[in-house]
């Protein structure tokens, strides 16, 4: 049974659930409006929970209990889960048992802290942590999130990995079987790794790559965000190339459906190259970083053909590339108030009359 009482002009409810006795406040002040809607409308859903179950004292409460049912509720994000899931195993692994109401903002931050990485891998768990102690403020275990607010330091910038033109020209030359294509495709058009291995040939047409998914640990996705739906252009040499690849496959690297797949092709290639190693993303680096040297394209361009979000996005990764000595502006330039006397120019003009 539940009844309400006043305390300091607030309306509380009075209420035992297993014997325990509980006093919460409603947060209403104590007007007649307000106690009716105590009286009929909060205090009837109390009991109806309090009946069914919904409240009761031996709620499970440990963070692995709330981290189970995080992860159910992540499956719905099909590549986002599948990529992320062994760091959201090791966070409920490391809380584990604990009763989730037990863990304070100082233990979140020395697990954080504790963790050999950089900080941009820090936030998934992070991420994970805060995700899972909503679930427990949801459920009324908990009335504020530990996790919130918690900020973490900015990781030191790493130069962009591209390889040089010669570079480019002797990986091209060495490249044989689907590794040749593949190259040519990566280096001229600044695809991701997991968008060419979602090509199709039906992708292709008028010398137009239309980039509608992607595959990657051997799953078919959409890419990935709204602005990765794009079209790339091609030379007639590169579509000359993939004609040789048409096979009884839809796709054009047939069972390479993710990148780990073509990592001996890539270091063969680069061994036989001579060439130093970078990762396989480095020609999409390559390709961005060429473009901006040579004035190619403007900012904006590059981040259409690039999927990026915005342009913020592709000036954040690529910003340290633009040579800003090649922009000449002549030593008389002047935006504004090259008509105009300085004030300067006019004490000099009294000092001499």
């Amino acid at each position: 049974m539940a009844n309400y009482f006043v305390r300091g002009n607030k309306l509380w409810i009075n209420y035992t659930v297993d014997d325990k006795r509980y006093r919460k406040s409603t947060g209403l002040s104590d007007t007649k409006q307000n106690r009716k809607i105590v009286e009929q409308t909060i205090i009837p859903q109390l009991e109806s929970k309090i009946a069914t179950g919904e409240i009761y004292k031996k709620k499970p409460k440990t963070f692995c209990y709330y981290g189970n049912i995080f992860l159910k509720h992540k499956e719905k994000s099909l590549r986002a889960f599948t990529q992320r899931l062994p760091y959201f195993e090791r966070v409920i692994e490391y809380f584990k048992n604990r009763n989730i109401d037990t863990i304070t903002r100082l233990d979140i931050k020395e697990y954080l802290n504790n963790l050999n990485m950089k900080s941009r891998s820090k936030c998934i768990y992070k991420s994970c942590i805060n995700e899972i102690f909503e679930l427990a403020v949801d459920d009324g275990v908990i009335s504020m999130n530990p996790s919130l607010n918690i900020k973490l330091p900015n990781d030191e910038k790493a130069p962009v990995q591209f390889f040089k033109k010669e570079e480019v020209e002797k990986l091209l030359s060495v490249a044989t079987g689907i590794m040749k294509p593949y190259l040519l495709i990566a280096f001229n058009t600044g695809m991701r790794p997991e968008e060419l291995l979602g090509l199709q040939f039906t992708d292709i047409k008028d010398n137009i790559i239309n980039i509608v998914r992607v595959r990657t640990k051997g799953r078919v996705d959409y890419p990935k965000t709204k602005n990765s739906f794009r079209k790339v252009p091609i030379a007639q040499f590169i579509v000359n190339e993939i004609d040789k690849l048409k096979s009884n496959s839809l796709y054009l690297f047939g069972n390479f459906d993710d990148a780990g797949k073509l990592r001996k092709r890539w270091s063969r290639v680069l061994k036989d190259a001579n060439v130093e190693h970078k990762k396989l993303s480095a020609t999409r680096h390559t390709f961005a970083t060429l473009m901006l040297k040579d004035n190619i394209v403007s900012i904006n361009e590059l981040s259409g053909l690039l999927g990026h979000s915005s342009p913020k996005v592709t000036l954040t990764h690529y910003a340290s590339v633009i040579d800003i000595g090649s922009i000449n502006l002549g030593k008389n330039f002047a935006l504004f108030g090259h008509d105009l006397d300085t004030i300067e120019n006019k004490s000099n003009y009294k000092s001499h009359c």
